[in-house]
């Protein structure tokens, strides 16, 4: 095998784009059962210039054990590409003659009907140029080259013609300057966010490119696998498709008011929601946008919106604030082009595709605009089992602290619970836009805000992306973008009603102390704990429907999967009252495996192959050492960062991360047969400034991260925090022996930096007694040997005085 990698390597092969099935070789074994990618297509670059437009199908096996795998040669159909912004554009002079002219103009009517008016001047005066075109940036290109090369003959001849040379430095100029321009789009289109700082490999970049498009051609080549089926077939069946999700069959829901309201908007933040917009705030969220994300139907992105404020913010500040005056948008503004993106690498079915909003720049002025206003009230109205979005919520507590949980509740004699996880079918796409509406009234929104929200996300229409070119033209009745800056605070609003219906009918779920939680939340994520009956069981499905018919979020049981613990045996009755028919000992929840019992090696295996396959292929052969680099410490490491913050990493994948990073950054391969080199890999991931690279390694960003879960264990309020105080006390005690693995590695760390916390005392504090080195950087329990109690506020007196064993204690409480 490490032959085969070894040629595929040294001979620059990748795989090409493919779609079907995941594996194409099963061993027939029962007991054994083995699924494996055996067979696959592999091709050159030059076979990727050449033919760009192909790919290969993976195909039923038939009576075979391999899967055949046809080869398609694409189709190869010219399309109209829509307009895109060239953010080089802007150090072009005839552009901003053009831009000043139309800008200047006197605004009539509607301001932001004359805003979208006045960009479509500008598209189109753009277009009249002969450096629209990045073609004629690459013709000329080629024209500079020849004349520096015709240039240079003629020095050959006399190299002290003053002319001549002249010339040579004025071609010389004009050539950096132009390849300058090229590489500027060749970075935009390749949208390679890490790479902001050394290199600018056009190779690399080019790859890059490449590979996007083959994820974007994915669904046409999906759908055109049968040879007798056009492009226009394809084009249509895409178009329906998207057109009956987003206008589902109206179906009876129930009134919003049979729902718990939960917490309703504070007075204080009604007024703050609908003040009036400044331009300050307008400015913000302009220049808060990337300036490189994809843009909407228009054409225009950020950087073209930030770079030319100077001229256009006086217009673009008039037309946002009419909006918020008369909460009226013109369809323009709100249309939105769809991005077909797979959600993993073999999608079979055109439902394993993810549909992704662009949106205009001019709308998502106004969204992030509403979207500022409305974070800081989300905290207080959502329930802290949501973790998605919100502010100083952390996604990955949810995982720590359903793995706590797994483990505490799996020892036997620990009661019969059940965790499932629910997968909302097509969450975003069929949330009921007429319940999110009446949702926010019910949680007492200013009237005027609503109308805001309504014009938003009411009467979109959209257009499909498909190979560059926009398809179709249809309208919606149903769901939220994904892509539009708001969506996701409103869908966490309206999967706040599942956990409001939860606690108000009374599902059992987790029970320890003073602590409880049947729930968790990350957008549509959900983790369900309850109590194993069926009893409970029937309440859940009951909800459950209820919330389904109300909000138009079905759950698909046949993608929902369920656990019990290994002594629990009324497995089956459970399940055929929920409907959930896949049993499983391992859920993955976020991306992260967690399970009742301890999690083995192979549980890591999606992260190392992960790893390797990030460190092979056409990345590592055309990177550089300083841009391997620089893909360590912005990829790879995000890729390693996330699993810490979720589980506790064994030493193997230590080991396996050390050895596949050297071989990487050092040979650029990680099957090298050079195995040794010269620097040891703990220096290398030393500082910049004590002789290494600065690359973290794993124990660093393990340490890091769990002195952040024990910081915000004593400053936030969340789940995770109340689940840890309640079941450990302090990360100090030491009579704590059955603990699980995260939470032996949080002590390790808290005894490790013992000197970095200081405690300030108050009533509400978190604070144990007895097991925090609260007194005098002691703990009291070094102090005092007597029985005390361990949290503050039962012993406070007047908030100011405490007194142990007739000992007076004076302590300053934390204002």
């Amino acid at each position: 095998m490490k032959d085969f990698n070894d040629f595929i390597f040294h001979n620059g092969l990748l795989d090409l784009n493919s779609v079907g099935g995941k594996f194409t070789w099963y061993n027939q074994q029962l007991d054994n059962p083995i699924h494996i990618k055996l067979d696959r297509v592999l091709v050159n670059v030059v076979w990727g210039n050449v033919f760009s437009d192909s790919f290969c199908s993976i195909q039923s096996p038939s009576c075979s054990d391999h899967c055949p795998v046809i080869l398609h040669p694409g189709n190869a159909t010219q399309v109209f590409h829509r307009f895109l912004f060239k953010n080089y554009w802007t150090k072009i002079d005839s552009y901003w003659s053009i831009l000043l002219e139309v800008f200047s103009r006197p605004c009539s009517g509607n301001p932001l009907s004359h805003l979208c008016h006045s960009l479509r001047m500008l598209k189109s005066g753009i277009k009249k140029e002969y450096w629209a075109s990045s073609n004629s940036g690459t013709r000329h290109l080629a024209y500079l080259h020849n004349k520096q090369s015709t240039l240079l003959e003629q020095m050959q001849l006399d190299h002290c013609n003053a002319d001549t040379n002249m010339a040579y430095k004025n071609c010389n100029s004009e050539l950096a300057k132009f390849n300058s321009l090229h590489a500027s789009w060749i970075i935009q289109r390749a949208k390679v966010k890490w790479l902001k700082f050394g290199e600018d490999d056009l190779k690399f970049l080019y790859a890059k490119i490449k590979s996007r498009m083959g994820s974007k051609k994915s669904v046409i080549n999906l759908l055109s696998c049968n040879p007798s089926t056009s492009r226009t077939d394809v084009i249509s069946s895409v178009i329906q498709y998207y057109q009956e999700l987003y206008n589902p069959p109206h179906s009876h829901s129930l009134d919003v008011e049979a729902f718990p309201v939960g917490v309703s908007v504070p007075e204080h933040y009604r007024m703050t929601l609908c003040s009036p917009v400044l331009d300050e705030e307008i400015k913000a969220a302009v220049f808060m946008g990337s300036s490189n994300s994809a843009p909407g139907p228009d054409g225009f992105n950020f950087y073209f919106f930030k770079t030319s404020w100077h001229i256009i913010g006086p217009v673009v500040c008039r037309a946002i604030k009419s909006f918020f005056t008369k909460s009226y948008m013109p369809n323009g503004v709100k249309a939105t082009a769809i991005a077909i993106i797979p959600k993993h690498s073999n999608a079979v079915n055109i439902s394993d595709y993810r549909p992704i909003a662009l949106c205009n720049v001019v709308y998502k002025i106004i969204a992030k605009v509403i979207t500022v206003r409305l974070k800081p009230v989300m905290n207080f109205i959502v329930k802290d089992n949501q973790a998605g979005f919100l502010k100083s919520r952390v996604s990955t507590d949810n995982i720590l602290l359903a793995s706590d949980i797994l483990y505490h509740s799996g020892k036997r004699g620990k009661g019969n619970i059940f965790c499932a996880k629910l997968d909302i079918k097509k969450a975003f796409d069929s949330v009921s836009r007429e319940f999110l509406i009446a949702r926010l009234i019910q949680k007492d929104f200013p009237s005027h805000f609503v109308s805001w929200v309504k014009a938003c996300i009411c009467d979109v229409n959209f257009s499909v992306l498909l190979s560059g070119a926009l398809e179709g033209y249809f309208p919606s009745a149903a769901g939220l973008r994904q892509g539009c800056p708001i969506s996701p605070y409103l869908f966490c609003l309206v999967m706040d009603v599942l956990s409001n219906l939860l606690e108000e009918r009374g599902f059992k779920g987790i029970f320890s102390n003073d602590f409880s939680i049947s729930n968790l939340l990350y957008a549509d994520d959900v983790l369900i704990f309850g109590e194993a009956t069926l009893e409970n069981c029937n309440l859940l499905v009951s909800i459950l429907n209820d919330f389904a018919t109300g909000s138009g979020l079905h759950v698909n049981y046949d993608k929902c999967a369920i656990m019990f613990p290994k002594h629990f045996n009324n497995q089956q009755a459970i399940c055929q009252a929920l409907s959930i028919h896949n049993i499983t000992s391992k859920i993955t929840y976020l991306g992260i495996p967690l399970s009742f019992h301890r999690l083995k090696i192979e549980d890591y295996m999606p992260l190392m192959d992960s790893l390797n396959k990030k460190f092979s292929g056409w990345k590592a052969n055309l990177l550089s050492l300083a841009g391997r680099l620089q893909y360590m410490k912005f990829t790879i490491q995000n890729t390693i960062a996330y699993w810490i913050r979720g589980a506790i990493l064994p030493k193997s994948v230590h080991k396996f991360f050390k050895k596949t990073s050297s071989r990487f950054l050092f040979f650029g391969e990680v099957n090298s047969n050079k195995k040794l080199h010269m620097i040891a890999w703990n220096k290398v991931c030393l500082p910049f400034s004590k002789g290494g690279l600065g690359i973290y390694s794993i124990p660093a960003m393990q340490f890091s991260y769990i002195f952040s879960v024990i910081l915000r264990m004593y400053n936030c309020s969340s789940p995770l925090s109340a689940w840890l105080l309640n079941k450990y006390r302090s990360p100090w005690n030491p009579s704590i022996t059955a603990a699980s693995n995260i939470w032996k590695s949080i002590c390790h760390s808290a005894s490790m930096a013992k000197h970095c916390f200081k405690f300030r005392i108050s009533k509400d504090a978190p604070i144990s007694l007895k097991w925090d080195h609260w007194y005098d950087n002691c703990r009291i329990s070094d102090v005092f040997s007597s029985n005390i109690l361990h949290q503050i506020p039962d012993i406070f007196l007047n908030n100011i005085y405490l007194i142990l064993d007739g000992i007076f204690l004076m302590i300053s409480p934390l204002v």
